[in-house]
């Protein structure tokens, strides 16, 4: 009886150490294959990545790379005040009209060229006056003007500094009973400092492989432009010209649009 019950148990024992030897051959194999599993997809997935952001991310990189320069047409205008009384000119129902060196309307027209990505250059033309016309006679200080500005993008925003150059600057007035004179100033040279709002308009859509890399100078902007100069009389006389200098400062609100 004795025997059968060590009989038993050894054969128990035997049983036992074979399902923990087994158990434990699976605990080795399993996770060893399953590891190997998840390597090979980690080394996939490493590969895939090295391959998606990689040279296609290089390919992409350098197809969005800027490929400078862009150039297109830029024209614009808008409304300033400042500057010194020139002419001050009061009817009989006592409504005063004045003349100032920095107001007026002015119109431009140029060029808008991409340095980089978010840096612009643009150089323009453009006639700026102010006037006052009467019944019987108008007076008026005119000027051309060039301007070179280089814009720097921040998101929808624009900054800008640039130089603008005066040329043919002159007050004429000629309204009868009234004045009968022309003053003549010498070119000037100050500087400007503007700030804009931008936005693409339907002018934004392209339609052809150009018209794509030009898409993101096709631009309206409206902001606010500030401009410090000063004019020197040249020949003539103006009354409200003080020490052969007169004060052109002007602030001046825009519209622009690229093509």
């Amino acid at each position: 009886m004795k025997l059968k019950i060590c009989a038993a148990l050894t054969t128990l024992c035997f049983l036992l150490a074979a399902e923990l030897a087994m158990a434990n051959h699976e605990q080795i194999v399993v996770p060893a294959g399953h590891s190997k599993q998840r390597l090979d997809y980690h080394n996939n997935s490493r590969s895939n990545k090295r391959l998606r952001f990689g040279k296609n991310a290089r390919n992409q990189q350098s197809k969005q790379r800027f490929r400078g320069p862009l150039v297109t047409p830029y024209f614009g205008g808008g409304y300033g005040s400042g500057g010194d009384t020139v002419g001050r000119f009061t009817d009989n129902f006592g409504d005063t009209d004045r003349v100032r060196s920095g107001g007026g309307v002015y119109i431009e027209g140029g060029l808008l060229a991409a340095v980089d990505n978010a840096t612009l250059l643009r150089l323009t033309a453009g006639y700026e006056t102010d006037r006052a016309d009467r019944f019987n006679g108008d007076a008026s200080f005119d000027r051309t003007r060039f301007d070179l500005t280089l814009l720097r993008k921040f998101g929808v925003f624009e900054l800008g500094v640039g130089l603008t150059a005066h040329v043919g600057v002159d007050f004429d007035c000629s309204i009868i009973s009234i004045c009968s004179e022309e003053t003549e100033f010498d070119d000037a040279l100050g500087y400007t400092l503007e700030y804009a709002l931008t936005s693409l308009g339907p002018w934004g859509r392209y339609s052809s492989r150009r018209d794509k890399r030009l898409h993101p100078l096709r631009t309206a902007r409206f902001g606010l432009r500030f401009t410090d100069i000063e004019y020197t009389v040249e020949s003539g006389f103006a009354d409200n010209v003080n020490d052969d200098d007169l004060d052109g400062k002007s602030l001046s609100l825009f519209i622009g649009f690229a093509l």
